[in-house]
């Protein structure tokens, strides 16, 4: 597959997978948790909105 064919609703799903997942850096917290502890923002809410910019 190429870079090309990814749909926009594939790289959301991939990405919300990946911040979904407790890291050990992270004192097993995901990053949607860490990112909505400091600064207040549910980045859930606003995903993809970036891509749409």
């Amino acid at each position: 597959m190429e870079l090309g064919q990814v749909t926009e609703t594939e790289v959301i799903r991939v990405v919300d997978k990946l911040n979904s997942r407790p890291r050990k850096c992270l004192s097993y917290k995901t990053p949607y948790e860490m990112f909505k502890e400091l600064t207040g923002i549910d980045a859930r809410k606003v995903m993809g909105y970036a891509l749409m910019t």
